[in-house]
């Protein structure tokens, strides 16, 4: 087995540490991860990212602007959020971080991005014999008259981290002789990494075996967190959704970074449901799974939400994350069930349906690019069982009530001027008005038969910042497919 030593120099003088790299069995949820293939079983993805010779990201208060000029060079720099904003900002803070994001995913003229520049991580790569490969991470911060310019160290190290990832799979994707070795196991080869950290911690030796990409990351993390390093690992995207690294999920929200995950609308009937009625019209919409949090949770306490959602873990395909999550939220087994037995999203038994669309939401503690899915829940054979300790209450709500209540519910934000999406002070005549509001309400409580007195007055329904975004997304793409709905 062909076998490749990693070595991270930095400055102490402490003495280095050997780590043995152990292998890691991959479940048939996520992507075969050796050196060659991080980012994809086929590569496809990290060579379309290779190919790209500028792209985008989002960390901390900063858009990073990546760009790859030469071949064996890796370009980062961090442009903060608020030089974006207009003079009369009126974008909610998850729209300015969008705006930045896709700017910087852009050509910027160099006279304007040079003077919105506050900080750069340079990678590059050489080979410096035969078997031994050269990477090295510098950090410059531009001086300025700004006390505030003081770039978090620990993003720094973290960073620096995904570039070197970055450089090995384009070490090995570009240098076919090192996969041709690898499999006739010959001599060994050696990688000499670079970077900083917040405090010198010394040098490490990691014996990595071509299989091994996951135990190689959690060594690169391991100096500076060794907790976090034996945590969940998650992948950092660009504006596209592409991977461009892995890294502990605790980073992930510390430094609030661009990740990947999934949102669910789960509904007792198919969304694709076009079955017409004795009206000679389209059949009954159907109603949406509503749960609320409960009072003791962290984030969010006691706030009511239309999705299910979570976070991809590092390789996991998103189809994986949505049967994983409505499993474990909500115990509806049946499409993880199919996908465990060897099906996938067009078995005529799974619940589950392909991915519907992508966005990407940003919020001031969140920011995630978004593949949506569906769940059709057959209430026949399916029941509902979800942890007391994360929810109080669920029911399923007619969407008509669901769309209602998500708009009062973003109206409130925006009257409070905490909406994290677009026009935080619209005109009223963009919202729903209180006498059209009371109309509204008074109809779907005739339609639905709705108690005035009922404890839970939907009309009343905080929802999540982050769901209200998705749900958003959800709306648009609803409107732009006529068979749905």
């Amino acid at each position: 087995m062909k076998v490749l030593l990693l070595f991270i120099a930095i400055s102490s003088s402490l003495l280095c540490e050997a780590v043995s790299a152990f292998a890691t069995n991959h479940s048939r949820r996520h992507r075969q991860r050796s050196l060659s293939s991080i980012f994809g079983s086929d590569g496809a993805a990290i060579k379309e990212l290779a190919s790209s010779t500028m792209t985008s990201s989002l960390a901390d208060e900063y858009a990073i602007r990546a760009q790859s000029d030469r071949p064996n060079e890796l370009h980062w720099d961090f442009i903060p959020i608020n030089n974006f904003a207009e003079k009369q900002n009126t974008a909610g803070v998850g729209t300015l971080a969008l705006k930045a994001l896709d700017s910087c995913g852009h050509h910027m003229a160099q006279q304007e991005r040079d003077t919105m520049i506050t900080h750069s991580l340079q990678c590059e790569w050489s080979k410096s014999s035969t078997n031994v490969w050269s990477i090295n991470v510098d950090r410059t911060t531009k001086e300025t008259d700004d006390d505030n310019n003081n770039f978090p160290r620990e993003l720094d190290c973290v960073l620096s981290r995904i570039m070197v990832q970055y450089a090995l799979s384009k070490i090995t994707t570009t240098n076919p002789d090192i996969e041709e070795e690898a499999q006739k196991g010959d001599d060994e080869i050696i990688l000499h990494v670079t970077l900083p950290l917040p405090e010198g911690l010394g040098c490490q030796q990691i014996s990595l075996s071509h299989e091994n990409y996951d135990d190689c990351v959690r060594h690169l993390f391991t100096p500076l967190n060794s907790e976090y390093a034996q945590i969940e690992l998650v992948d950092m995207v660009n504006n596209n959704g592409e991977v461009l690294g892995s890294l502990p999920r605790p980073f992930v929200h510390t430094f609030n970074i661009l990740h990947r995950g999934i949102g669910m609308i789960v509904t007792n009937k198919s969304i694709f449901d076009t079955n017409s009625n004795n009206s000679g019209g389209k059949s009954s919409t159907p109603d949406v799974y509503v749960h609320q949090r409960t009072s003791t949770k962290r984030v969010f306490p006691s706030l009511y939400d239309m999705f299910v959602g979570g976070v991809s873990t590092s390789g996991e395909d998103a189809t994986w994350t949505a049967a994983r999550e409505v499993a474990e939220e909500l115990g509806l087994k049946r499409a993880l069930r199919v996908l465990e037995q060897g099906g996938d999203n067009t078995s005529l038994d799974n619940p589950l349906s392909d991915e519907l669309f992508q966005c990407t939401i940003c919020t001031s503690y969140n920011r995630c690019v978004v593949s949506m899915f569906a769940y059709t829940c057959d209430t026949s054979s399916e029941t509902i069982k979800w942890q007391e300790e994360e929810v109080a209450w669920g029911g399923w709500v007619p969407y008509d009530v669901v769309e209602v209540a998500g708009k009062l519910s973003i109206d409130r934000l925006k009257e409070e001027g905490v909406w994290p999406g677009t026009g935080v002070d619209d005109s009223e005549d963009e919202r729903v008005t209180n006498d059209e509001s009371e109309a509204k309400m008074k109809e779907l409580k005739s339609k639905y038969n709705i108690d005035e007195q009922q404890e839970q007055p939907w009309e009343s329904w905080d929802f999540v910042p982050d769901g209200l975004l998705v749900w958003v997304a959800w709306l648009k793409w609803v409107e732009g497919n006529a068979d749905i709905l």
